[in-house]
């Protein structure tokens, strides 16, 4: 008995170990030393937190395209949902954890529209073409209507250009421009006549009862549950203080300034960021739609925007 007794005793003294070195392990995560890159935009707003952070980088949204493979992954990459998804179908070694914003897009009125009224025979301009976000969306929420009228520009500063002036690239009048914050904001600072005559989140909800999810987080398979989880929940964190008190994530973006603080977030300045986060979209949050929610929590309004752009629904396997 006395064998058995001291035997017993062993065991639980490992065992008391084992959950010792447990709990040392979860506590040595440190999810400040993931590598994570953003692009320039509305995104970087989520990652306040990690401005002056060496391992987080932000680029230009057309240079993540090459980020998904190769031993300089970073371990977190957040980009639009669709790009996301449509790497991890091709092979990507990332999972979707989470959304960080949902929508910022709008119609701006150039003050040219007799009636205020979006009109089949009005001129109305979109950025990038068909197959992309603005063309994609504004024809799920008013069909073919307007084919004849749109105006396609190569990218979102040439829209705002024609909000600005009234006028396409050639100097024609136009009569609305989709847009996204806070180019759109700006945009109207520089023509009186201009306002915002479409929500796009209010419309999308209308019609779908869904939300638009925009920016994915989107995290390296490599990366341990542990530190996945501790990143995750400090980002929320840091997100919901950031809306909660937004002078402590302006405080952080405040570090660059100038000529500067456009080149690194390619944001017009502080000022317009702290005016259009003031704001409050038809749906109650700030019009620069940061938020933070679940991947997974999500999954609905995630596959009904992914079929407004074209693509399958998602299986359970791309969550994290």
């Amino acid at each position: 008995m006395k064998k058995l007794l001291s035997v017993l005793s062993v065991l639980l003294l490992l065992c008391g170990c084992a959950g010792e070195k447990k709990e040392e392990t979860q506590a040595a995560v440190d999810p400040s030393s993931l590598t994570v890159v953003t692009p320039k935009g509305a995104p970087v707003l989520a990652f306040y937190d990690w401005i002056v952070s060496g391992n987080y980088s932000r680029v230009a949204a057309d240079a993540i395209g090459a980020l998904w493979t190769g031993d300089e992954s970073p371990d977190v990459i957040t980009v639009d949902i669709t790009s996301g998804v449509k790497a991890i179908s091709n092979g990507a070694d990332y999972k979707l954890a989470a959304v960080v914003t949902f929508g910022n897009l709008y119609i701006g009125a150039t003050g040219n529209d007799e009636n205020d009224t979006m009109d089949s025979d009005d001129r109305i301009v979109l950025f990038g073409n068909e197959n992309m976000l603005p063309g994609k969306v504004f024809h799920y929420l008013y069909g073919s209507d307007y084919d004849d009228a749109i105006i396609y520009v190569a990218d979102a500063q040439q829209a705002a250009a024609c909000l600005m002036k009234g006028a396409d690239l050639e100097g024609n009048p136009v009569d609305y421009v989709f847009l996204a914050q806070p180019a759109m904001f700006a945009a109207l600072k520089q023509n009186e006549n201009a306002s915002v005559a479409v929500d796009i989140q209010e419309a999308y909800r209308s019609k779908s009862g869904m939300d638009i999810v925009q920016a994915g987080v989107f995290i390296r398979n490599t990366v341990s549950d542990a530190t996945v989880e501790a990143f995750l929940n400090d980002l929320e964190i840091s997100i919901n203080t950031g809306i909660e008190d937004p002078e402590k994530m302006f405080d952080a973006l405040s570090v660059y300034e100038g000529d500067e603080f456009t080149t690194q977030f390619g944001l017009p300045n502080l000022n317009v960021v702290k005016a259009v986060f003031a704001q409050k979209n038809a749906l109650g949050i700030n019009a620069m739609g940061l938020g933070f929610k679940r991947a997974k929590d999500i999954r609905n309004d995630i596959d009904a925007f992914l079929e407004v752009m074209g693509i399958e629904k998602t299986s359970e396997e791309i969550y994290r």
